[in-house]
């Protein structure tokens, strides 16, 4: 097992990182700290009928005494205002005494983990919860960093919080459920860390490691979901509330990607629209003199490797619709867009204002 800490003062928390881990879960929990007697456990009907049962016997092995169970959908649809309101009235319907603080378990993939999260949250004022990811794109990235929200009015992720997870177990084990298009969806997120934040992962996944990650191999899964995780962690330390711009980092490929995952009605998987996302932003990124085609051709071959795509299929006012949505992004302020990125393997730039001709011309490009 490797553990990664994220060093927040008061709400510091680990990252346990192996195999094998759901296993004497609740021994675990105990073991970290986790002395709650109640427990809400926040999943899908399909990741639910996979582990919940395993979950809840451990849970039931370790003292807890209850252990209530509530499902959402599974797709990016189901994260919204209505499932969200629906997750806090079953958990005050579970725990209405006034003094109740369960504590809850988020088993699944980013839906789970953004919506369970943020629910968590807000029930009376904050209760404790604990990732538990069950997609890679969720191990390396989402479960990790404190972001939780729903999508509403359109805007994704525009309702949330901050808010950290009091523990993150990520059994490696569960990812064996995967089917192969989420297990490339989860390292278009891996190659986004590579490509801006770190030279030796992306030149270790051009080595050979990325065919092995994508066929589970467990010492190199174990190495990588690690290096993700602290790579995000060391960013996350620096900038928890993402007030100084060095969080941006993550958001390599999200501003066209979200924009586009939202405008082709979630069609695509997250870690299918980032990585268009990342092909969009690099070709920016190149017209604008920031970083050469060498990075270009470099980035470009490890999604043809990883078989993520680099262009989705044109149709009528699906421009107009990731335009309208890009918008909205987060990132932006006072009419001036900004853009992560590249400027070489490992490292980017943020570039504030870029003529909306070129983003333009940057986003009819992956539009085929």
């Amino acid at each position: 097992m490797r553990r990664i800490s994220v060093e927040l003062g008061s709400r510091s928390y680990s990252v346990l990182v192996g195999s094998g881990l759901l296993g004497g879960l609740g021994s675990l929990l105990r073991a970290e700290g986790l002395k709650q007697s109640d427990t809400f456990v926040i999943t899908n009907a399909e990741v639910g009928g996979l582990y919940y049962e395993k979950v809840r016997a451990e849970l039931a092995a370790a003292g807890f005494r209850s252990v209530v169970r509530h499902d959402i959908p599974a797709s990016e649809e189901g994260k919204n205002w209505e499932e969200f309101s629906k997750t806090c009235a079953a958990m005050l319907a579970a725990f209405p005494d006034a003094n109740a603080v369960p504590l809850v378990l988020l088993l699944g993939g980013g839906v789970v983990g953004d919506l369970g999260g943020f629910a968590a949250a807000v029930f009376r004022r904050g209760v404790p919860f604990v990732q538990l990811p069950t997609s890679l794109l969720a191990a390396v990235d989402s479960s990790v960093g404190g972001k939780v929200a729903v999508n509403f009015g359109g805007v994704k992720n525009i309702m949330g919080a901050f808010s950290q997870p009091r523990l993150v177990v990520c059994d490696l084990d569960m990812l064996r459920t995967l089917s192969p298009r989420e297990v490339r969806s989860g390292t278009a997120e891996i190659i986004k860390y590579g490509a801006v934040c770190s030279a030796p992962l992306f030149e270790q996944l051009e080595r050979g490691d990325l065919e092995k990650l994508l066929a589970l191999d467990t010492d190199v899964l174990t190495d990588v979901v690690a290096q993700c995780v602290q790579l995000k962690a060391n960013v996350v330390q620096q900038d928890e509330h993402d007030k100084l711009g060095i969080r941006n980092v993550l958001n390599f490929g999200h501003t066209i990607g979200h924009a586009l995952e939202l405008s082709a009605d979630y069609s695509l998987t997250h870690g299918e629209a980032i990585s268009i996302g990342m092909v969009a932003a690099t070709r920016m990124a190149v017209k604008l003199g920031l970083v050469g085609v060498d990075f270009e051709h470099r980035l470009f071959t490890l999604f043809e490797r990883a078989g993520l795509p680099m262009c989705h299929a044109d149709k009528p006012g699906l421009f107009d619709r990731i335009v309208r949505a890009m918008q909205m992004d987060k990132k932006f302020r006072d009419g001036k867009n900004l853009f992560v990125l590249p400027t070489d393997v490992g490292a980017w730039a943020p570039r504030e204002n870029v003529d909306w001709a070129l983003v333009h011309e940057c986003v009819r490009g992956v539009l085929a």
